[in-house]
């Protein structure tokens, strides 16, 4: 047994940092290049800090030096016609408070993705927080070359020599957009080689810039807000009928939309992983993944005892991260006091996969559906499969427990993307330019 502490993540020297840091993106160049679930949750937190944006004013002179973000939204043709004035720094102080506000966030996400990226490793059992950089585990990097005039429209040599640098395949890489001076991919390396790589290439004539994904960024646009509705959630009759001495049994119709509900999460693997021969090798990948996610919910529920300040543990468990540790949102953001929507993610945490149930009967019932070339999967929910609703809480039937699912695979190094299978999704495609030239 050995004892638990708080885990922290530290940059070696020389490491990422920031939206000013080496090579990096600020946040309104990454979202002209993804339409993320980023977007969402950069507004609920803002929306969640109002009253300490207007009682806190922002030091004027610093917010001018920073670069502006579009995260007040995007904006249809007709909005920006009646306003004519896009790009432009809004000239109420409120809204400049938030876009300072905003900005600042996404520094802190970015260095902290930069931080974990140098710091998390999966060894042949599971993962786990490094001191050695070395150590670390390949993730996707989002990499940019601006400045180049490549003649093709398509930005084919841009594309050749990024993949070059980094070593890696045409079918290792995703191109997300290319245009006569810009052209970004995503692709996986190590947090070594992507600093190392983006350093080199200084006074080139060129800028290559580029950050490890944040793992929020990774969650399709609408994904959450769609798992918490109640169209997403289970069918609970049972619980519906509260009047004492009626009949319990569910009706013909509400049994038919308890077997017909089913619900889906698409993982896509992150570029160089997927693409395996044979189905076995897939399945070999994800149970590695289950079993690294629910390491972290026990590590996080353990952590959250009240009975000491450290606790003994299995001495597998030692040095695996919790979930609320290793996800940006509960880990980075925890000077926001007070946020209803960082509240959210520790509440959904504590009720989920770091509670005492550990979402049980949710993983005990999952299945896997590998998609073609296997280059993704299918994880499958049903709760014929699991307990009755009226013993929900451990199972897919609970909000908390998908919630927390999808946290916890958008830390994990494999995962490029998740989404729920709703039925139309517009988000995670190449953004068209929206600031005007």
């Amino acid at each position: 047994m050995v004892a638990l502490g708080v885990s922290s993540f530290t940059t070696c020297a020389g490491g990422g940092g920031g939206s000013e840091g080496t090579g990096a993106l600020n946040l309104s160049e990454f979202q002209r290049v993804l339409r993320t679930g980023l977007d969402s949750e950069l507004a609920k937190i803002v929306s969640g800090s109002q009253s300490q944006l207007n009682t806190h004013p922002t030091d004027q002179r610093e917010i001018h030096t920073k670069r502006r973000s579009n995260i007040r939204g995007r904006k249809t043709d007709q909005e920006q016609d009646n306003t004519g004035q896009q790009g432009s720094l809004p000239s109420s102080q409120s809204s400049t408070r938030q876009i300072y506000f905003t900005e600042q966030i996404w520094d802190d996400l970015v260095e902290f993705s930069w931080k974990t990226a140098y710091a998390m490793k999966r060894d042949e059992h599971r993962l786990l927080v490094t001191s050695n950089p070395e150590e670390a585990s390949p993730c996707p990097f989002l990499v940019c070359i601006r400045g180049r005039k490549d003649e093709n429209s398509d930005g084919e040599s841009s594309v050749q020599e990024m993949i070059a640098l980094f070593d890696k395949r045409h079918d290792e890489s995703l191109l997300l957009s290319s245009s006569h001076n810009e052209t970004c991919l995503i692709l996986t390396a190590t947090a070594l080689q992507a600093h190392k790589i983006i350093d080199s290439y200084r006074g080139q004539g060129d800028t290559l810039v580029g950050i490890p994904l944040v793992d929020v960024t990774k969650i399709h646009a609408g994904t959450i807000d769609e798992v918490s509705s109640r169209g997403w959630s289970v069918p609970e009759t049972l619980r519906d009928q509260q009047s004492p001495g009626t009949d319990m049994s569910p009706t013909k119709n509400e049994t038919n939309a308890i077997n017909q509900w089913e619900r889906v999460i698409v993982v896509d693997l992150a570029p160089g992983l997927g693409g395996m021969k044979e189905e076995a090798e897939l399945l070999v990948v994800v149970n590695d993944m289950m079993s690294d996610i629910q390491d972290m919910g026990e590590v996080g529920w353990l952590r959250s005892m009240d009975e000491a300040e450290e606790y003994l543990i299995e001495e597998s468990l030692a040095g695996v991260p919790s979930l609320s540790d290793l996800f940006s949102l509960t880990s980075s953001l925890r000077s926001i006091n007070g946020n209803d929507r960082v509240t959210f993610w520790h509440d959904s945490f504590k009720k989920g996969i770091e509670s005492e149930h550990l979402c049980s009967d949710m993983f005990s019932t999952l299945f896997v559906k590998p998609r073609p070339g296997y280059y993704s999967y299918d994880l499958v929910m049903n709760p014929i499969d699991g307990p009755p609703p009226q013993d929900y809480e451990s199972s897919a039937s609970n909000p908390a427990c998908i919630t927390s699912l999808i946290a916890a695979l958008s830390t994990h190094p494999h995962v490029l993307s998740v989404e729920a299978n709703f039925p139309t999704y517009h988000g995670w495609h190449i953004a068209h330019k929206l600031d005007s030239v």
